[in-house]
């Protein structure tokens, strides 16, 4: 039996190419996620389609609730074994926490975004424990680390190809595998879809919404895909209403379609084709975080089309 972690809706996407790779093996599914929505719950009957059981609980982050989660993760997997684990938040205290009660043989990772590839991420920076942390690793027996966990990782998959990432031994997945998004236009001259990707980019919801709705109008956008985690409403725009991301989206929904897809620095705007029916458009924002504004340096190397709003 193998254990797939996942955490996103995405994570799903990439968990499930993984497992076609691994057709005569068993898995059990884990779905931890920060919220919860008819997105991630459909995403999670995704994975339990493809798993033999599956586990899912919603996270918090308040300490009672965590520490009661922690319990809840060793309780349900104490004494388990397994031969591979598949897992890319390495960096998630729970996730650490089940590893610690669980035994295996091999450790796999896959993306987590774009943390995975550029190198200011908090995939790349040493952790910094606070004392509380420190103190609850040490009463309930976590005995891993984000550090840890790279070294002995002994395989990633990654959805950017040719990239350096956390782990240097990659297999590149294609999420469009098989898929001709070019196929059926029937009218080339026709004006493309514009699509707006949601992104709460920042902690107050009102600056995200000031920024979508001027987005919106500055490019004249058509229809709006919100972010899984998005809790707020724009206006002026109409939404796209459907329990897949956008890469499930694009392969289900747009096929054959002219689309210019518009994004601040999500992984989708990466792992699409940048060819033929499909034109991804990055949006340049006012950030400070480092890791956001190393994505815009990426953006560029890639070749995309950036844009500053």
């Amino acid at each position: 039996m193998n254990l797939m972690i996942c955490c996103t809706p995405l994570q799903v996407l990439i968990a499930e190419k993984i497992i076609e790779k691994h057709p005569e093996e068993q898995f059990w599914g884990v779905m931890l996620s920060t919220v919860s929505n008819a997105k991630f719950d459909y995403y999670t009957q995704r994975l339990a389609n493809k798993c033999q059981k599956i586990f899912s609980m919603v996270q918090h982050t308040d300490r009672v609730n965590l520490i009661k989660e922690i319990f809840k993760l060793k309780k349900t997997f104490r004494g388990q074994q397994f031969d591979k684990v598949f897992v890319a938040n390495i960096n998630d205290l729970q996730i650490q926490f089940l590893l610690s009660t669980i035994q295996f043989q091999i450790l796999n990772t896959f993306d987590d975004g774009t943390a995975n590839i550029v190198e200011n991420s908090l995939f790349y920076q040493p952790e910094n424990l606070s004392l509380n942390r420190k103190i609850i690793n040490i009463l309930l027996g976590n005995k891993y680390n984000l550090v840890s966990l790279k070294s002995l990782s002994t395989h990633h998959y990654t959805l950017y190809e040719g990239l350096p990432n956390i782990i240097a031994n990659t297999t590149y997945l294609n999420l469009f595998e098989s898929q001709s998004l070019e196929s059926g236009i029937d009218n080339q001259n026709e004006e493309p879809i514009s699509i707006l990707l949601g992104q709460p980019i920042y902690r107050d919801e009102q600056k995200n919404i000031a920024l979508a709705e001027k987005v919106i109008k500055q490019f004249n956008i058509q229809y709006y895909l919100p972010h899984p985690r998005e809790t707020y409403k724009i206006k002026q725009v109409e939404y796209i209403e459907t329990p897949l991301i956008f890469e499930d989206y694009l392969i289900q929904q747009l096929n054959g379609k002219k689309c210019r897809i518009y994004s601040y620095f999500s992984t989708a705007i990466l792992s699409i084709p940048h060819q033929g029916a499909i034109e991804p458009i990055a949006l340049k924002v006012e950030v400070n975080d480092p890791a956001y504004l190393a994505c815009y340096s990426l953006i560029e190397k890639l070749g995309i089309h950036l844009i500053e709003v």
